[in-house]
């Protein structure tokens, strides 16, 4: 079964609001088996939204919809729907009953406008709304014979994050459910895996993986990049959950076998989450010290939920107030008493440019006041290059990641 996601609102096309309802629906499908294969955003102007509608109706088996069901003149979702399909919108009167009793409610008077919200296009139902005015819509219609063949199912939600997602829960998961039901196969399920790494970039990690992110490789791998980490997303299709999970076993094995050291946690993992886990579970502590970089690592890794008991702090100075990295190590363990300290600097300050030639020093060290920093635990030295909107997190995945790899990093499956 096939799916199409559409959004609409000019708020969306302007990009004033993130559209955040599209990923949820589409992670709500997989569980449903059901594959999205359009993301579709449309504002709000009655002759596109009709035009959109007509189109995923003949390339999808069920359409999702949110936004543009509001009382105000430009919510034009209900008369685009109608247009579309050719179902004049009428009045239901048990919906406008509904809404009356809702105002009375919340003790106001229901303003004219909202009447809008109790017509529906002829043959569609409403979805209750438990908390809003806006009654969703589920409309089933045949399609054309210039069409695919057999009947797409429309559920129509508020765009109201909040109110979509409770509509979901209230009744349509189970509309999506019995549009598969209908639509005839098997029911099955989709599940991802994610696979998370860090040390090389995107295409040298695709080269350790030759033929594992083809399209014709079963189970589907993707390969994405965030700001210096490379994911591995693995994607089944079966019956049940725990057949999912099976196949994409061997694959996940490939993958950490192949990426040895560079695979530091899966799903939602950070390094800062898999570092700060690990000091917690082993009752370690760990300081930072950082010069240039304006707070950043520290500041990462008080961003873990996992560095509560672990992270006892961290201390900040400018790079032209430094002499050397023992120094800086040295005034550091003045103040704190941890198992680990953490060092990064000195950090230039402004952009990297093909021109410069700084270096970047980190540092692993012990960071007990009664014990010598020297020698270092681990120390790197790497170039001042990068991408300037990246450059900040790489250096700080890279410090981050050097206690990993010399504490933490061991054989994965």
């Amino acid at each position: 079964m096939r799916a199409e996601i559409i959004v609409i609102g000019d708020e969306l096309i302007c990009g004033k609001i993130l559209d955040t309802n599209s990923q949820w629906l589409s992670l709500q499908l997989a569980d449903l088996g059901v594959e999205t294969l359009y993301h579709t955003t449309v504002g709000d102007e009655l002759e596109p939204i009709a035009d959109v509608f007509r189109i995923a109706a003949n390339r999808a088996d069920l359409i999702l919809a949110t936004g543009g069901l509001g009382p105000t003149a430009d919510d034009l979702t209900r008369e685009g729907v109608a247009l579309a399909f050719d179902r004049p919108l009428r009045k239901d009167e048990a919906l406008l009953q509904g809404i009356r009793e809702l105002f009375v409610r919340r003790g106001r008077e229901m303003p004219t406008s909202n009447k809008k919200q109790s017509f529906l296009p002829e043959g569609a139902v409403a979805m209750r709304n438990p908390h809003g005015t806006a009654p969703g819509i589920d409309l089933t219609i045949k399609r054309n014979a210039t069409g695919r063949l057999g009947e797409v199912r429309v559920l129509v939600f508020p765009g109201v994050p909040a109110e979509m997602k409770e509509m979901w829960n209230d009744s349509g998961r189970d509309r999506a459910w019995e549009a598969v039901d209908r639509h005839g196969g098997e029911k099955h399920v989709i599940r991802f895996r994610t696979i998370n790494s860090f040390g090389a970039g995107e295409s040298q990690v695709e080269a350790m993986l030759p033929g594992l992110v083809d399209r014709d490789h079963f189970p589907r791998v993707g390969i994405t990049a965030n700001r210096g980490t490379i994911t591995l997303r693995i994607v089944a299709e079966a019956t049940t959950e725990a057949e999912c999970f099976r196949i994409m076993e061997p694959t996940a094995k490939l993958i950490c076998e192949k990426l040895g050291t560079l695979v530091f946690g899966e799903e939602d993992d950070r390094l800062q989450d898999v570092v700060c886990r690990r000091l917690t579970t082993e009752k370690k502590t760990l300081a930072i010290v950082e010069a240039g970089t304006r707070g950043l690592l520290s500041e990462a890794v008080a961003d873990s939920e996992e560095s509560n008991e672990c992270f006892v702090g961290g201390l900040v100075v400018h790079p032209h107030r430094t002499t050397t990295a023992e120094v800086m190590i040295r005034e550091a363990k003045k103040i704190f008493d941890a198992d680990y300290l953490l060092l990064i600097g000195p950090y230039p300050m402004g952009k990297p440019d093909r021109q410069r030639t700084d270096e970047v020093f980190v540092a692993l060290a012990n960071g007990r006041r009664n014990k010598d920093p020297l020698p270092l635990l681990a120390s790197e030295v790497h170039r001042f290059a990068g991408h300037p909107d990246i450059i900040d997190d790489l250096f700080v995945k890279r410090t981050l990641d050097l206690l990993r790899k010399e504490r933490y990093t061991e054989p994965r499956h």
